[in-house]
């Protein structure tokens, strides 16, 4: 347990500027887009880019990105523990992920409230953080932990096949992007079609 949280600490401060940032201009284009380009509302603006974030694009953007980020590590991993390596980077990768999908909605809601071009931002601001149900919210922090554990599961998986072949790590990484990106998609795909359609 102890190394799982160090490896989540350690995984997740590699990754957790280039996803704030990341966040954070999602959230200035977006609202830049509405208000500028579309003419509509700082509050619609601002409930548009909840929606999107929450419900569209966080949880998918969030695994890819850290992917792409950790793969080495992973790799690394693999390496050195072979087929074992999963049993710590699993666990670690879902708390990850579930951390990020936190940061990157901070820094979109951050980069959407400076481009907002209203004097009573702050009010507006508050009144649309109240609104968002904690159920939503907490379901699209579970949705990231969980692509990134079934993209770290399967990149571990084919890197240690991969290396029993003897594959050069370049070719795996390269490899494995691609795969990771497919996978990322197919589990959103998964998660629309299965899972919201259970619950809902």
């Amino acid at each position: 347990m102890n190394n799982c949280l160090l490896l989540a600490e350690r995984d997740g401060v590699r990754c957790a500027g280039p996803v704030l940032m990341a966040g954070f201009v999602v959230g200035f284009g977006v609202i830049e887009l509405s208000t500028s380009v579309l003419s509509q509302t700082s509050r619609f603006s601002l409930e548009l880019l909840v929606l999107l974030v929450l419900q569209l694009i966080g949880p998918i953007l969030v695994s890819v990105l850290a992917m792409a980020l950790l793969l080495p590590r992973w790799l690394e991993r693999v390496v050195k523990q072979g087929q074992k390596a999963w049993r710590q980077s699993v666990p670690a990768a879902g708390f990850v992920g579930l951390l990020l999908m936190l940061l990157f909605f901070v820094g979109a809601i951050v980069g959407g409230v400076l481009v907002t071009p209203r004097a009573d931002l702050f009010r507006e601001t508050t009144e649309l953080l109240s609104g968002i149900r904690l159920r939503d919210l907490l379901r699209t922090l579970i949705r990231s932990g969980v692509f990134l554990s079934c993209i770290c599961a399967w990149c571990q998986w084919r890197a240690s096949t991969a290396l029993r072949s003897g594959r050069s790590e370049a070719l795996i990484v390269s490899n494995l992007l691609v795969e990771g990106l497919m996978l990322a998609f197919a589990l959103k795909l998964v998660w629309v079609l299965v899972f919201n359609t259970v619950i809902s």
